[in-house]
């Protein structure tokens, strides 16, 4: 077997490990950083412990807080502006993965010319991005450790994959601390969203033994550690687990690519506006049961790495309780299992076939669906 490996590049973790910002600033030559984040998070405590250590450094920063939940085109370039316009020369991604994705965009516009249509599909870029630090305040995305950044085409109700090393964050700072005060939904949809992470990387072709045993050590974590903090984010130990095993599902995928959850749950998210998490979690137990047959070894060391296989039983017969498993922890986490649930009236439309397929999450898939099965999966969470 050959194959590369990309890692990230600095990792700092610990409670309380968000004081040592000024310092990562500084060691990245930084002394004029631009705060990325969303407006929910600007109006609250968490902002002010993130500013209060630059203030007591003396450093000076601005504030960006234009994001929004699945960063569109006009912000992200609004923000490379307002990057030049106060020669800023780093960035602190400080949120969820929306505000971290932002930041990566926006770091290769303040260097680079052209809008962020200019940038997709490019996997190297004539200038250095601007450095990028990452904390993430949600544990789901893995945003901070992967060499992609997603931004919105509201227009045309696509998501927008610009895709390469240089935008891999330069330092990244995992805070437990910041995570205590998520409310429980959305503690379950991004879990669930590195659960699916670690899934797919682990069962995708493209998977190595390095990507093999990162996206184990994930499931393992966040399949004993999710249901307990969503019932309790005071948790910090349980933060450090779910934000470990999102980091470690990032840097799992970056390297084996992911599957057919994902291709499948671009579309529906940016045609329903729905949290990435959520729409990934609709199709996760109905895309096992479509994978079943093509990976069925994995399927065992999965229900093996959950605790739960049995002596004696088959490949066939751990397949089935590794697919049941999954659905029952999800229905403990609240998921809903379709559109229907939730009050969306859920229409196939022609647009959201063409993504699908169009989606090189599929190329990773352990088994390859033509148009017909993508057809009928996207209207299996109806």
């Amino acid at each position: 077997m050959t194959y590369e490996f990309l890692g990230p590049r600095r990792i700092v973790t610990g409670e309380g490990s968000i004081t040592s910002v000024a310092t990562e600033v500084r060691s990245l030559r930084g002394t004029n950083p631009l705060i990325v984040t969303d407006g929910g998070i600007a109006k609250t405590d968490l902002l002010k412990r993130l500013t209060s250590v630059l203030d007591q450094e003396k450093m000076p920063y601005a504030v960006f807080s234009d994001v929004e939940p699945d960063p569109g085109i006009a912000v992200v370039e609004k923000g490379g502006k307002v990057c030049v316009q106060g020669d800023h020369d780093l960035l602190i991604a400080f949120g969820g993965g929306s505000s971290i994705d932002a930041a990566k965009v926006i770091s290769i516009l303040v260097r680079n010319k052209g809008s962020v249509k200019d940038f997709v599909g490019v996997p190297e870029f004539g200038n250095d991005p601007v450095p990028v630090i990452a904390i993430p305040t949600t544990a789901g995305t893995g945003s901070e450790v992967t060499l992609v950044a997603i931004v919105t085409d509201e227009a045309q109700k696509l998501k927008l994959v610009v895709r390469s090393p240089q935008i891999l964050p330069s330092t990244v700072l995992l805070d437990p601390a910041l995570l205590t005060s998520l409310p429980p939904e959305m503690i379950a949809y991004t879990g669930m969203d590195a659960f699916s992470h670690a899934v797919e990387s682990f069962l995708s072709v493209r998977s190595n033994p390095i990507t093999e045993q990162l996206a184990l050590a994930a499931v393992k974590l966040i399949y004993q550690s999710l249901i307990p903090f969503k019932e309790n984010s005071q948790d910090t130990e349980l933060a450090s687990s779910m934000l470990h095993a999102s980091c470690l599902a990032g840097i799992a995928f970056t390297n084996s690519g992911l599957g057919a959850v994902h291709a499948l749950a671009h579309p529906i998210g940016s045609h329903y506006h729905l949290s990435h998490g959520l729409t990934c979690a609709l199709f996760l137990h109905q895309v096992l049961k479509e994978n079943k047959d093509s990976a069925l070894k994995k399927y065992e060391i999965l229900l093996d790495t959950i605790g739960l296989s049995a002596p004696g039983l088959s490949a066939e017969g751990s397949a089935e309780k590794l697919i049941e498993a999954v659905g029952a922890f999800m229905k403990r986490l609240g998921i809903p299992r379709s559109l229907s649930a939730m009050g969306i009236k859920h229409e196939v439309e022609p647009l959201m076939i063409e993504d699908a397929m169009k989606n090189r999450a599929l190329l990773s898939n352990p088994k390859k669906f033509d148009q017909d099965k993508i057809t009928e999966l996207l209207w299996s969470i109806r």
